[in-house]
């Protein structure tokens, strides 16, 4: 039972220290959609008008959710899951 326990709170220890900032999306946004993604996160930026800027993060220590806007002129979307180090997103 100890043994059970103990790899259980590793593996909890692990996707915590692995799970993803928003810098990280960030980062995957701009790899995946190049330049396009880099001027939609501009514009979200701008139009949130927030000083955390248009993607935000909702973090439960095991995985992340990042969501777009939510104040100002955007409303919020969810867009992607984050786990791991990895990025899952939320189809439309």
């Amino acid at each position: 039972m100890k043994k059970l326990l103990f790899l259980l709170l590793a593996v909890v220890f692990v996707l915590a220290v692995t799970n993803p900032s928003e810098a990280d999306f960030r980062e995957h946004v701009r790899q995946r959609e190049g330049i396009a993604g880099t001027v939609g996160m501009a514009v979200a930026d701008l139009l949130t008008g927030g000083k955390k800027g248009g993607i935000h993060r909702d973090n439960y220590l095991v995985m992340s959710r990042f969501y777009l806007g939510g104040d100002g002129i955007l409303p919020r979307e969810d867009v992607a899951w984050g786990v791991a180090g990895f990025f899952f997103e939320i189809k439309r």
